[in-house]
């Protein structure tokens, strides 16, 4: 796998997108654009050589992280789906070549015409970073950083293609790249460290330009660090999780595809809480709610906030296929399965999250009682926000898994749809009756959300009867949903009986 030059699909690729005469006129492109931008930038710094030659490689470096950010993440975004739209991926699936080869092939094959382009600009750029007066050093991190930016976009482009019917190159490009020019505005909160999804951060801090971006240093476990080494470091561990949804599920349907394992699923949402303390800049944590400091009790409300987007992933990675979640429940039936179980339900694996979640804020909270007293944190009141969110979150994925079970097209994204609206109808009618009361409207929301519990208004655990209300309702709608969960795993062997009768 590490000789990806022998890679039949890397060879493919290579052969159909860089034949001579193509490759010789993306050349001489690439040397006009250059020459047009030498000479834009010479009309605006022709008194200093050196200021010439430094613009001059800075407008060059940009322009090649914009086209193979782009490049990569087009080509690669329909990598698949364009293969599936050709009627041709099942040719790749029945080849000899492991799902880890095909990866290797796809990411470095597909846009290798954006990486020849580079290259030819490559010699130009770092010739210009010289004359400039920049070290090699800053060349290196400059382009070593380019690699592994190109690399992750590739990564994260395959796997939405691998789960898209149909992708728009454009389309692609666009969802993967705004938000991580969006978590620029990280870099100035107390979590400076989720800035460095941004490449921007880390290109300023090598350049030593953009004070106001530099001006908080990002952490990593409270040690702290620079913009380039933490953006590496967070592509490479972001970059893992890919390869390994990619490499179980690369040469499966779609209908078939299970992003991780169920213990996997539970490292992963422990990887993603793992992240946010470590980011977290504690000298910006204060023990009294002050203007210049982070109180712990809103990390706290926070963390557990952002566990139900962990939840949700984690209970979307672990939805199980209406074939296998059968096979279940007759070995379960039999007294031969469990619920923890990699066919069964997905519900016991959100529990479990849960509980690493909040042993992980346990433990953060207990690293920092030297500074800070445990009873700033409001251990109690989070372990309440977390079961609120740990409930719903449960509710909406066994929806989701009985859409699954039923006989409709798409049934997941048209799930999704219908959660979608029902929590826009519920802010909606929300919105509406508040204008008459507030204490009204924050009960519709404690009932039948989870975002009455992070109410400013609900200040501790027995303030509002409403949330333990809307918990027991949610409870039972629970229950209503795995028994019609059974019915539909029931009905096959019903059928059988009664046929055989």
């Amino acid at each position: 796998m590490l000789r990806f030059w022998r890679n039949p699909e890397y060879v493919r690729h290579v052969r159909a997108e860089l034949r001579a005469p193509r490759a010789i006129t993306a050349a001489l492109v690439v040397l006009v654009i250059c020459a047009l931008v030498a000479l834009s930038c010479w009309g605006s710094e022709r008194n200093d050589l050196r200021q010439f030659f430094r613009l001059f490689h800075l407008w060059l470096l940009g322009v090649q992280y914009i086209v193979l950010g782009f490049w990569c993440a087009s080509a690669c975004g329909q990598a698949i789906s364009r293969e599936r739209e050709l009627k041709t991926y099942d040719f790749l699936k029945t080849t000899r070549l492991t799902s880890a080869e095909l990866m290797v092939g796809k990411i470095l094959g597909t846009p290798i015409m954006g990486y020849f382009v580079v290259g030819c600009s490559l010699p130009i750029s770092i010739l210009a970073g010289f004359l400039g007066g920049y070290a090699a050093g800053t060349l290196l991190w400059a382009y070593a950083l380019l690699l592994v930016f190109a690399l992750f976009l590739s990564l994260l482009s395959l796997w939405l293609s691998m789960l898209l019917e149909k992708s728009s190159s454009a389309a692609v490009a666009l969802l993967i790249l705004l938000p991580m020019g969006w978590a620029l505005s990280f870099a100035y909160s107390p979590f400076p460290g989720f800035g460095a999804i941004s490449i921007f951060p880390a290109i300023f801090s090598i350049y030593k330009v953009g004070a106001e971006i530099l001006r908080a240093k990002p952490t990593l476990f409270g040690m702290t660090t620079s913009f380039e080494v933490l953006t590496m470091l967070v592509y490479a561990a972001l970059g893992a999780w890919f390869v390994l949804m990619l490499v179980r599920n690369l040469k499966k349907d779609r209908e078939q595809i299970r992003h991780l394992s169920r213990w996997q699923a539970v490292g992963f949402g422990a990887f993603l809480n793992v992240l946010f303390y470590a980011f977290l800049d504690p000298k910006q944590l204060g023990a009294n709610m002050d203007a210049g400091h982070l109180y712990p009790g809103i990390v706290a409300s926070l963390a557990m906030g952002l566990n139900g987007l962990v939840l949700f992933a984690v209970g979307l990675a672990t939805l199980t296929p209406h074939e296998r979640l059968k096979v279940w429940w007759r070995r379960r039936s039999a007294g031969e399965e469990r619920y923890f179980s990699e066919s069964g339900l997905p519900w016991p694996w959100l529990v479990a999250t849960a509980l690493v979640a909040y042993a992980l804020l346990l433990a953060e909270a207990a690293g920092l009682r030297g500074a800070i007293p445990l009873d700033r944190w409001h251990l109690g009141f989070a372990a309440l926000e977390l079961l609120t969110v740990l409930i719903f979150t449960t509710r909406d994925i066994l929806f989701l898994q009985w859409c699954d079970l039923t006989h409709m097209k798409r049934p997941l994204v048209k799930g999704f749809l219908y959660l979608c609206l029902y929590y826009v109808s519920v802010s909606i009618i929300g919105g509406v009756i508040s204008i008459g009361s507030d204490a009204r409207g924050s009960l519709l929301f404690q009932l039948f959300t989870p975002f009455g519990i992070f109410s400013p208004e609900v200040a501790a655990l027995g303030a509002r009867p409403g949330l333990y209300i809307g918990m027991g309702l949610q409870l039972l709608i629970i229950l209503g949903i795995l028994k019609a969960i059974v019915d539909r795993l029931r009905a096959p062997a019903t059928v059988t009986a009664a046929s055989a009768a």
